[in-house]
């Protein structure tokens, strides 16, 4: 029996600068990202600070920020916090509504309610992005919803052009969860993460970058980046200690004391295993493109499987695969999941109650469950497959063929017993 015997889960090691980087600050205990002297009133070379060790977030942030270019960049311990800190610096307000995807992962809804909003579930359409006309009816629905997150749920860039158009006439203030986004672009060579004035990262263990985690906001609104800068645990005048930050120091004094220190700031340790990841990302980026092209050219010539394209302006940055099991019922996808896991597959069902991305498990944020058929059709039979850069061609046409092979059985057990109906 053919077996595939490593483990999917497994995340990508830390570069051996990171290692040591990490190790010099354990040993001196400058863990905490202001413990450092030096004051910035203006931009500066990071590279001017070498002798600083306590300055690693500090120039995580500029780093990151000229990678993603964004003028401006906070480094928080996750993206829910990063999504958290993004409304409240939007002005939400208590039991404010935030349109949201149905199709996404907890921390999204989980971080509106945290910030006293109340999600808006919008529809997901066959290419698990956002459904822009479900989004034009919900905002007939809800006229007073004026926030929204729109997620690139497993990196599936949606049609953000339309979506901003919609918002800009409608008064919607727009968000991106860029999570799993990260390193993806339009067909311009544009990062994405760019239509809305505030962009949020990860930095999870199984996102393209591995802290474990963490996060991080991006935006070039001066008055956002103030806030999140102070909200993030920023208090006194340690503004001062940020590279990636507006040079305005009056914004920063006028916004202080209205703004709650949620101490979600970032430690040198974590920056400093990030950092030198940065420097090999665009590597690690193709590496995933090559094996995510070799697996889909496998899995397109299966009849009983549909891989979304991307639009054809966005050129993604997939960590995962994701595919539906076409005109299968959910006995026939339970097989399917049990009899690939035999094989030592780990494939997930995104609409299943033991999946945190199906949106009936988020009965937090909800008094009535809300009616989502569409989501609701295709993430029952919407497989998820998280993809390594461990793994090699070998392993990636293993993966293909028992998937193969176990679709044919299934497949073949269902003519089978039809014909002798």
């Amino acid at each position: 029996m053919m077996e595939f015997t490593k483990d999917f889960k497994i995340p990508d090691p830390v570069p051996q600068a990171g290692i040591e980087q990490a190790v010099k600050l354990m040993e001196t205990g400058r863990m905490y990202r202001y413990n450092f002297h030096a004051e910035f009133e203006e931009e500066i070379d990071p590279s001017e600070l070498d002798d600083e060790l306590a300055t690693e977030v500090t120039k995580l942030e500029y780093e990151f920020s000229r990678y993603i270019e964004h003028k401006y960049v906070i480094a928080v311990n996750s993206c829910g916090s990063a999504l958290f800190m993004s409304l409240k610096a939007a002005g939400l307000e208590y039991q404010d509504k935030v349109f949201s995807n149905a199709f996404t992962f907890t921390a999204v809804p989980s971080s509106i309610v945290h910030a006293g909003g109340i999600p808006i579930y919008l529809e997901c359409n066959s290419q698990y992005l956002i459904d822009v006309e479900d989004f034009k009816r919900k905002i007939k629905q809800h006229p007073d919803a004026k926030y929204f997150i729109a997620s690139h749920m497993r990196g599936h860039v949606s049609d953000m052009e339309a979506i901003k158009k919609i918002c800009d006439e409608e008064g919607i203030y727009l968000i991106e969860d860029c999570a799993h986004s990260l390193g993806a672009k339009w067909s311009n060579g544009k990062h994405v993460g760019h239509t809305a004035k505030i962009a949020c990262f990860s930095s999870q263990s199984y996102k393209m970058l591995n802290s474990g985690e963490g996060g991080f906001i991006a935006t070039s609104d001066e008055r956002v980046a103030a806030y999140c800068i102070l909200a993030a645990g920023c208090y006194e005048k340690l503004y001062k200690k940020h590279l990636a930050r507006p040079f305005n120091d009056e914004i920063f004094e006028e916004l202080k004391p209205y703004v709650p220190n949620f101490s979600l700031r970032m430690t040198n340790l974590t920056a400093a295993v990030l950092r030198p990841q940065l420097g090999i990302l665009d590597e690690k980026i193709n590496r995933y493109n090559t094996l995510y092209d070799q697996l889909a050219g496998i899995l397109e010539t299966v009849e009983s499987i549909h891989i979304p394209p991307s639009l054809d302006r966005v050129k993604r940055a997939p960590d995962s695969m994701q595919f539906n099991l076409l005109n299968f019922t959910k006995s026939q996808v339970d097989q399917f999941v049990k009899d690939t896991a035999v094989k030592g597959l780990k494939i997930q069902i995104f609409g299943r109650l033991d999946n945190a991305r199906y949106f009936k498990n988020w009965q937090y944020s909800f008094t009535e469950m809300p009616e989502l058929k569409q989501t609701e059709e295709i993430i029952a039979c919407a497989c998820d497959l998280r993809l390594s850069p461990s793994f090699t061609t070998e392993d990636i046409d293993t993966i293909g063929r028992i998937i193969k092979d176990v679709l044919k059985d299934i497949v073949g057990e269902t003519n089978q017993a039809l014909s002798s109906v």
